[in-house]
């Protein structure tokens, strides 16, 4: 009788492990799928919508460099136990995996949905502030609506997913991996050496509000002072900065120097100009490929 009981609750806690996320609690992955497709049969059935959230974290990385890992596993479960507070009772709450987490909530308007999403980010703030001390980490968040963005699991999810990462690149002033989110581009660029040495040009390959590489032949040392020109045509956007790290071959990083409230918003108005020269050599690329 006692082997019998033993190996039931080694059973359940088999079938418990297959659906929960060890470290929060949370349903993990493979319940959400299956939860999801339940919900969206329901849905189906009484034509109702429903929403999916997808959200991630942004500086959780730097957590776990600066403070460890210990103290990120830390966050994450304040941040799940908040979520579970703070959703509705039907709403549906998973982790999929490392500091991406999901909510399913039936019936949500458009309208609730963001004011939701905005209290997410709060929590995630609160829940930085709380083990670090600081206002270091921050959130991104995609939705989808069933039907209008998708009528199945997976295209919900990638659609929510694909909405959070535009989020992440639209919002420069919101931290990630980096302090600042990077956004990858491909733009030419005109440097200008302090020193009076002739102007070169390059390739910008990423940016951010901190600073860029830019991938260049040219031989600049460490700490050297440069303008960087980013409209050549009329010359308008332009940032200052100092060389901080060198890649023989590659190119130069370049950090650039603090800015006050006026000098973020010109470098706000860079990041849009980078974003839309990025966006139309891409679309052209693509069309050529397309009219091949």
């Amino acid at each position: 009788m006692a082997l019998a009981v033993e190996n039931a609750l080694k059973y359940q806690q088999a079938e418990n492990s297959a659906v929960t996320d060890y470290l929060t609690g949370l349903p993990n992955a493979r319940s959400l799928f299956l939860q999801l497709d339940r919900e969206l049969a329901r849905c189906k059935r009484d034509n109702s919508s429903l929403i999916v959230m997808v959200s991630d974290m942004d500086g959780f990385k730097q957590i776990n460099d600066r403070f460890g890992h210990l103290e990120g596993n830390r966050v994450l479960r304040l941040f799940a136990q908040a979520l579970k507070d703070t959703c509705r009772e039907y709403d549906y709450v998973a982790r999929m995996g490392g500091d991406e987490f999901v909510i399913v909530a039936p019936g949500l308007t458009a309208e609730t949905a963001t004011k939701k999403a905005d209290s997410l980010r709060e929590l995630a703030k609160q829940a930085g502030v709380e083990v670090c001390g600081e206002d270091i980490l921050s959130l991104s968040v995609g939705q989808a609506v069933y039907p209008g963005d998708g009528k199945d699991a997976e295209s919900l999810l990638a659609e929510a997913d694909r909405r959070m990462y535009i989020e992440k690149q639209e919002q420069p002033s919101r931290k990630n991996r980096r302090t600042y989110p990077r956004m990858k581009c491909r733009v030419t660029i005109e440097l200008r050496p302090e020193d009076g040495d002739s102007p070169v040009f390059g390739n910008l390959t990423d940016i951010s509000l901190g600073g860029c590489f830019v991938e260049t032949s040219a031989i600049l040392t460490p700490g050297a002072k440069v303008r960087l020109v980013f409209s050549i045509d009329d010359g308008r956007m332009q940032a200052e900065g100092s060389v901080v790290r060198i890649d023989p071959g590659c190119g130069v990083a370049i950090r650039f120097n603090d800015m006050g409230r006026d000098e973020r918003e010109k470098m706000h108005r860079v990041l849009e100009f980078v974003h839309n020269t990025t966006m139309f050599y891409d679309n052209r690329y693509f069309s050529k490929l397309l009219n091949r």
